[in-house]
């Protein structure tokens, strides 16, 4: 009978255990185990919990900014690096920020309100700026 986890040691899984750009999916796939395994083989090694420790993408004011301005928590997650919509969700309340709430005569679906792109957050952060810029070039003439 194959034991693979009996041959994972400490030297084998920490330096993949520690890059967060790699999926403990993947980490898993390459070495014969599945998911779950490898994070218990991880946690009995004495290795950091991944989920305390993963990197941000995004600080958390750019994030907040983001969330107020209406970016679609899909293009948030998918932009970040997130599993999916519901790790914004979760981020968002350990923020501390409002729920996005449904609405009547929105227009979309479900009464949902009108989401931006991310694209289109970063032109009205460009054309705010580029207005304060101008504004300043004016009061010193």
């Amino acid at each position: 009978m194959k034991r693979p986890l009996k041959n994972i040691t400490s030297e084998v899984l920490e330096p993949v255990w520690m890059r967060h750009d790699i999926p403990t999916e993947v980490i898993a796939a390459r070495l014969g185990v599945t998911r779950q395994a490898i994070s218990s083989k991880a946690h009995r090694l004495g290795l950091p919990s991944r989920a305390k420790n993963r990197r941000k993408l995004v600080d958390d004011e750019t994030f907040a900014r983001m969330w107020f301005a209406g970016v679609s928590a899909s293009e948030m997650a998918d932009a970040f690096g997130y599993c999916g919509k519901a790790a914004i969700t979760t981020r968002r309340r350990l923020l501390g920020l409002p729920a996005r709430r449904r609405e009547r005569g929105s227009g979309n679906r479900g009464g949902w309100p009108k989401t931006i792109t991310i694209t289109q957050f970063y032109e009205q952060e460009l054309a705010e700026r580029m207005k304060r810029e101008a504004g300043m070039v004016r009061v010193r003439k």
